[in-house]
This record gives structure tokens, sequence and C-alpha cells, in this order.
């Protein structure tokens, strides 16, 4: 990293602070080794195209932590659609070990590299899934209790691809960019959005909860 480490973690510690998710030491631990590994990887896989230490703190971690309140109180077993690099679910399983994870990431680079980050920080309940959607619905049709997606369709196309996985009573989280529409498809409700400023930019964000019906 080009910048002092402590800079960058008392960055993510005070912006994981400011909406409601402070970190122990060991989570912050955890995620600045997580960054670590995403920059290392990053200059010879194509995993992110923000490369500033900071910019991923806030538009990758913080980001992906913002998600953290719309998630459930009791355990629960999640897919993360879409994963990438992992947000925001390997970031999101980290404040919440809790949870059982499923990476949904077809591309087997990123695949590689969410598997190197599980192993490196030794999470447990959290697995990799090389492959689409559709397939996954196949293969574990009604499994999960939640969808997580950060920027990866619109709702009109993502609850219908994401439906078939979910358990009944099953719920989406979804991260839109700003003034995205949030207005649910047939057969599915949503919560009032939650309009939101990353910390330390002006970079906004629209948090919105589906549920099945």
């Amino acid at each position: 990293m080009r910048m002092d480490e402590r800079a960058i973690r008392a960055r993510l510690e005070e912006g994981a602070a400011s909406p409601g998710v402070p970190l122990t030491a060991g989570q912050a631990d955890a995620l600045m080794r997580y960054l670590a590994e995403l920059l290392r990887w990053n200059a010879r896989v194509n995993l992110t195209s923000i490369t500033d230490p900071i910019d991923c703190v806030v538009k990758h971690f913080l980001d992906s932590l913002s998600l953290a309140k719309l998630l459930p109180d009791t355990p629960f077993k999640v897919a993360d659609i879409g994963s990438g690099a992992g947000f925001p679910g390997l970031v999101l399983k980290v404040v919440r070990p809790d949870m059982d994870l499923t990476l949904v990431e077809p591309a087997r680079k990123k695949g590689n590299f969410l598997k190197h980050i599980i192993r490196t920080l030794g999470l447990q309940g959290v697995q990799v899934y090389e492959g689409k959607v559709v397939q996954l619905a196949v293969d574990c049709p009604g499994s999960f209790d939640m969808i997580l997606s950060r920027a990866f369709k619109e709702p009109g196309e993502l609850l219908p691809l994401v439906g078939p996985l979910l358990r009944t009573g099953g719920v989406v989280a979804q991260s839109l960019g700003p003034g995205a529409s949030a207005e649910p498809p047939a057969g599915w409700s949503a919560l009032p959005p939650d309009d939101i400023t990353l910390p330390f930019s002006d970079y906004k964000r629209r948090l919105v909860l589906f549920e099945k019906m």
C-alpha cells in the first residue's frame, strides 16, 4: 500500500462506525489483510479498476458494510450474486460470521481470488459457486433466506432471476446507484429505499430490501 497503513486503517474503522458497524480489532485486521491481498492480486488479475487504497476502502469496503443494516439479527443463509472480488458478501461475512454465505462468481480468476481470501482469513461457513445464477437455481432451489446484490442488475431484471433461490419469506438486499428505481415487479414488495452517502465521499447509494410475496 502506498499510504500509511495506520491512516488507511483509521479511515476504515471510522467509516465503518459511521453507519453503525463498529469493527472489532480482529475484524479490522481481517479487512486490512483483505485489502492488501486485493491490491496485490489486482496487479496481475483484473479484479477492480479502483487501485487507490483509500478509494478501495470507501467504494468497496464501506459500500459493502452499508448493507449490514439490512441483514437479519439471527443466523441465516445468503447468496451474494455476482460477487466479483467479494463485495459485498465477503466483507459482510467478516462482521457477521454467523451467516452461511455462498459467493456466486462464474469467472474462474475471481473465484480463485475469493477462495484465496477465504483461506487467508480462515473464514468458515462460506463457499464459492463458480457458475451462473440460473444454474444455481437448478442446483439449489429454495435454499436461501437472503440474496445480496451490489450494482449487478436492476430490480426488474434481478428479482425474477433470483426468486427461485429463495425460501418462503425470503428477501433480497440490493445496493443500487443514486436515483435508481426501487419499484418491485409483480410478486414482490419493497420497503422504502434508504438513500445514503458513503463516508468521506460524495458517493451515493440506494439500499432497498425486497420481499418475495
